[in-house]
């Protein structure tokens, strides 16, 4: 399967600096790491989105619905 770009990439707070995801195979390794500090409910929606991602047209919509969960936790990094 192919490896979709994200663009923009999405700016992620981390520590010690924000992290930059920019494909959907950084994405799905991001939400992984997520789950595994135990994210809730959201999160294994969005996780399941990304493991099923078949077409380009897939891929945005999921990187749509990461973009919008990352805004509203407040970890989405807005770049001016």
């Amino acid at each position: 399967m192919p490896d979709f770009p994200i663009a923009p990439p999405l700016v992620v707070k981390d520590t010690p600096k924000p992290r930059r995801i920019t494909s959907l195979a950084e994405a799905r390794a991001f939400v992984d790491e997520q789950m595994r500090i135990g994210r809730p409910s959201p999160w294994r929606e969005i996780q399941a989105r990304l493991k099923s991602v078949t077409s380009e047209e897939d891929a945005i919509e999921a990187f749509g619905d990461l973009r919008e969960l990352l805004d509203e936790e407040d970890l989405l990094v807005h770049r001016p």
